[in-house]
């Protein structure tokens, strides 16, 4: 009968003990370790990291932007440019000359270094020459196989997989006539 006493109480107090840890948790009483993260304090930082890299890769300019194989800047590239001198002073980033694939032209990749480095001290950034570099850009591009594969697999193809562009009901649906 002793045993069964003390068993008894053993599983009261236990039982009471685990109730007061439970009653304190609830209260906002749990340790620090334990306590949940702010809405959105984990993820903040990655999307952030995402934003910055996206912002760096505004100041890139890239093959296309240039006229063939000279240094001479294509039409379209004179306005990124203008948009690259207007922010240059406000950010971090470095302006940075897309390197020719498999480095096969270091002389064109610093001739086009230079005009743009040239350009921008023209427009006001003195500093411009030690701004400006040849890298490999961020983001590894297509081939032009690779970009037509990639434009092609999306017409047309197999919609009983869940596709459905540009069909019946605004292009949304596996639908079509």
């Amino acid at each position: 009968m002793h045993k069964t006493q003390l068993l008894l109480g053993a599983l009261l107090t236990l039982a009471l003990s685990g109730c007061a840890h439970h009653h304190s948790v609830s209260r906002g009483l749990a340790p620090p370790y334990d306590r949940p993260f702010p809405l959105g304090a984990v993820s903040d930082v990655f999307w952030e990291t995402q934003q910055t890299n996206a912002e760096a890769a505004d100041f890139i300019f890239y093959d296309h932007e240039f006229v063939g194989d000279t240094a001479e800047l294509a039409p379209g590239a004179t306005e990124h440019l203008e948009q690259v001198a207007l922010r240059l002073e406000h950010v971090p980033f470095p302006v940075v000359i897309e390197q020719s694939r498999h480095d096969a032209h270091p002389q064109l990749d610093l001739a086009r270094r230079q005009v743009i480095a040239e350009h921008l001290a023209r427009m006001g950034h003195p500093d411009s020459d030690g701004r400006v570099v040849v890298a490999a850009a961020f983001a590894e591009g297509f081939t032009a196989v690779e970009g037509a594969r990639a434009y092609h697999s999306t017409l047309g193809g197999n919609f009983t997989n869940g596709g459905g562009t540009g069909r019946r009901f605004a292009g949304t649906g596996a639908f079509f006539r």
